[in-house]
């Protein structure tokens, strides 16, 4: 998918961001962006997709991935699209979501489209399952502890890239 095409299926886009903005967002994680989710962010800032575009893929295990995109982050004041709230909700405030990832997307039932930030899976996009979620007290907080969370693209442009039109019923 490019990104015009994207566009296309995008409601409720976010005005653009600017380099200060974006700049301002990795001083609050502490670490910068991978180039290719940057420059996502930089010409989109999140919005509203509604199932219309599907995951395509597979988890690191080569199951199938089976789902769709719903609301895309950015730096907004809705709190369902900002990726600010989404790091408090999930990482700050119940550890839900490895500090080594942040939530960038969702599906239409709750699952997270996810960004490594540091070590290694710095760059690679996953997939968390709000239905395998763990007790808290039963995890190490690792991604590979967690038991909910698969790799499905080792860049954010090869998981953009595989971004397929759902078919309309």
């Amino acid at each position: 998918m490019t990104l015009d095409e994207f566009r296309a299926y995008l409601a409720k886009p976010g005005a653009p961001l600017s380099e200060a903005e974006i700049t301002a967002f990795e001083k609050d994680i502490g670490t910068s962006l991978p180039d290719d989710y940057r420059a996502f962010l930089q010409a989109v800032n999140g919005g509203w997709v509604g199932g219309a575009l599907l995951i395509t893929g597979a988890t690191g295990d080569g199951e199938p991935i089976d789902s769709d995109l719903h609301h895309i982050g950015g730096l907004r004041s809705e709190p369902h699209m900002d990726l600010r709230a989404a790091r408090a909700t999930y990482q700050d405030w119940l550890a839900r979501i490895p500090r080594d990832l942040i939530w960038i997307m969702d599906d239409s039932t709750g699952n997270a489209i996810c960004l490594g930030i540091a070590g290694d899976a710095r760059g690679k996009v996953y997939f968390w399952d709000h239905e395998l979620e763990p007790d808290l007290d039963e995890t190490d907080g690792t991604i590979e502890g967690m038991g909910n969370i698969s790799l499905i693209a080792h860049s954010f442009a090869s998981f953009f890239s595989g971004l397929q039109l759902a078919a309309r019923v």
